[in-house]
């Protein structure tokens, strides 16, 4: 499980990644004092306030959680997952009516995020807001099935690299050598660009599975 804190592929520095290290092995005392220690090398990088405000929220820490979590969005206030980490936390603390606009403010930012438009519909639908939470499933239903559909072209990718090896491997060697670059080198280029969007959504989901655990890792 070692994207479950992990939202990203590269950490701010060797602190940061000691600091994940401690929580996902529930010292969250230690991992706080390590994400402090983090920002003092490294200071305002969203990435590290935003996870020592989870570590508050292990730590049931609202004051210092909100604090850290806000500091993220105004170091980073044009990027709604921030609004999304903070309307799950103000949830989590019993303010519904701050999740929903800060769900509001994420989905705004990145009508992509199916995770806060599910989360949002949720909270819509507790309200009784039904028809808006309706909408809101619909979106994120539709978000999911494009994710599906990234999958199975990053399989088609995988499935062109190999096949695209072993044509190669029947022609002459001359013309071998030719194909095999030019095709390679195109394939492996698309290839490369899509794992890397499905790596970060990998990170993401784990992650958001994580959250719905009540951040505590199974």
């Amino acid at each position: 499980m070692s994207f479950i804190i992990q939202m990203y592929p590269m950490f701010a520095n060797p602190t940061h990644e000691t600091a994940h290290e401690l929580l996902k092995e529930g010292k969250v005392i230690e991992a706080i004092e390590a994400y402090t220690k983090a920002i003092e090398i490294t200071p305002n990088h969203p990435d590290i306030y935003s996870d020592r405000g989870v570590a508050h929220l292990h730590n049931m820490d609202k004051q210092q959680c909100f604090a850290d979590l806000q500091k993220a969005i105004d170091l980073q206030p044009d990027y709604g997952y921030r609004y999304a980490a903070m309307a799950f936390a103000k949830n989590n603390f019993g303010d519904l009516d701050g999740a929903v606009v800060d769900y509001t403010k994420a989905v705004e930012l990145d009508p992509t995020d199916a995770v806060a438009q599910n989360n949002l519909g949720l909270l819509l639908e507790q309200q009784g807001y039904k028809k808006a939470a309706e909408e809101r499933f619909a979106r994120a239903d539709e978000l999911s099935k494009q994710e599906d559909h990234l999958l199975d072209v990053i399989d088609d990718l995988d499935n062109t690299d190999t096949d695209t090896k072993k044509d190669a491997s029947t022609a002459t060697v001359e013309e071998s050598d030719a194909v095999a670059d030019q095709e390679e080198t195109q394939n492996s280029s698309n290839s490369e660009e899509f794992k890397k969007i499905f790596t970060q959504k990998s990170q993401f989901k784990e992650f958001i599975r994580f959250v719905k655990n009540g951040f505590k890792i199974k």
